[in-house]
């Protein structure tokens, strides 16, 4: 009998980039590296090789993009590739969900967010109970609040993370468990930040 920390993390990776103009912004130099290289960095840091007690017991990186996939190469994740993309993030949740088969949590990260760190992604997997979906929030100064990805889901929703309808995202399963929400108040106030246009680089 296992000990209930299976925690599977699944890189999402398939987007179009719209609001970036078209060029694939997961590729994009951020800080001196491709932008989906620091979650890949990040996630893949807290799993070194020959620990016992990793973090995750599976990494997965889910892509359309075979440049994603190279810059990839030599981690420890498994690629998914993501023949269906024009589906949006339901269908990346789905492969993701599919392949990890049944972990005790499902950890869903998305590759814009390059200003997530170690801690923050501690204090969402320290908050996990079977059963519950935890998302992190911040309290700005001027009162505002921002609540977001990277989501973590007790492997209770499996059937649901598989059988998002078009055009949901997995927030559309949180609208319909408020009950099951839990919500950490985080210390990072970039943490969440994501990079959708040219402009969000350049303010970094």
């Amino acid at each position: 009998m296992h000990s209930p920390n299976r925690i599977s993390a699944i890189l999402m990776a398939s987007g179009f980039s719209r609001r970036f103009g078209g060029e694939n912004k997961l590729l994009v130099p951020f800080r001196g590296k491709p932008l989906v290289r620091h979650t890949l960095d990040l996630i893949c840091g807290m799993n070194p090789k020959g620990e016992t007690s990793p973090f995750f017991s599976r990494i997965f990186l889910v892509t359309a993009d075979e440049q994603v996939a190279a810059i990839a190469t030599g981690l420890p994740v498994t690629l998914i590739h993501n023949n269906a993309p024009q589906n949006g993030r339901r269908e990346s949740v789905r492969l993701g969900t599919e392949a990890a088969g049944s972990p005790d949590y499902y950890f869903f990260f998305p590759c814009d967010q390059p200003l997530l760190d170690e801690e923050t992604v501690q204090m969402i997997m320290a908050a996990r109970q079977p059963g519950k979906i935890v998302e992190p929030c911040f309290h700005g100064e001027t009162g505002s609040r921002v609540c977001g990805s990277p989501g973590l889901f007790s492997a209770a929703f499996r059937e649901e993370l598989l059988r998002l309808g078009e055009g949901e995202k997995p927030k559309a399963i949180k609208a319909r468990h408020p009950g099951a929400l839990i919500t950490v108040e985080i210390t990072n106030p970039l943490a969440l930040i994501d990079i959708d246009t040219p402009g969000d680089i350049a303010n970094f």
